[in-house]
């Protein structure tokens, strides 16, 4: 069989797929050789991945905008601050903060930044944590046991354990003049550092004040 190929179209039709004559006039499409399997597959997940980049850009952009784009931070000195005030710095530059306790410093006011970690100037990405421990104030003071002691006396051993003598009341009982009869708070109880500690004396066998 004779068969002539065709390789234009003809006036007024559009072009279409490769036509072959066969021997006795008529027309033939010709087939096509089909595209290789490895190839679309390839495409394919080609087309997947790029479509779960988007998305991950996109969700982390919404999420954190800074966190995409931008470049390794140092982190800010913030021991001595307020923790408000350190919170504040520290998350306008994208960093998170999380507050592990606090400590007792004779020096630091109550709540402000006693230790930091990472430290200040160190170079970590973005969003990382910064790890902060809170000043507790001066650690209490125990109310010493002066009963039994001299008003005198009492007071200079209120004064050196860091308390202040406050009001000082006056009974009348069997002891001596002047000595201590009960301690106002109790002995043992932890108090701030300059509190003041009231005490009850006896005016002896006389009348009291």
């Amino acid at each position: 069989m004779r068969i002539r190929r065709h390789t234009g179209s003809a006036p007024g039709r559009a072009a279409g797929p490769e036509a072959v004559e066969t021997e006795d006039g008529t027309q033939a499409e010709a087939k096509q050789p089909r595209g290789d399997p490895w190839k679309r597959f390839a495409r394919d997940i080609g087309l997947i991945a790029l479509v779960a980049l988007v998305g991950y850009l996109f969700t982390g952009y919404w999420i954190s905008p800074g966190a995409i784009f931008a470049s390794e931070l140092a982190v800010p000195r913030v021991l001595e601050l307020p923790v408000a005030e350190a919170r504040d710095r520290l998350g306008k530059l994208g960093f998170r903060v999380r507050v592990e306790g606090e400590r007792s410093n004779p020096v630091m006011p109550q709540g402000a930044v006693l230790w930091q970690d990472p430290p200040p100037e160190t170079v970590v990405p973005p969003n990382s944590t910064v790890q902060l421990v809170l000043s507790g104030g001066p650690a209490p003071v125990n109310v010493p046991d002066v009963i039994g002691l001299s008003l005198p006396y009492a007071e200079s051993i209120i004064e050196a354990a860091g308390l202040k003598l406050g009001r000082v009341d006056r009974v009348t009982s069997g002891q001596d003049a002047e000595v201590v009869l009960s301690v106002r708070p109790p002995p043992g109880n932890g108090r701030p550092p300059g509190s003041r500690v009231e005490l009850l004396v006896s005016t002896g066998q006389g009348g009291g004040q």
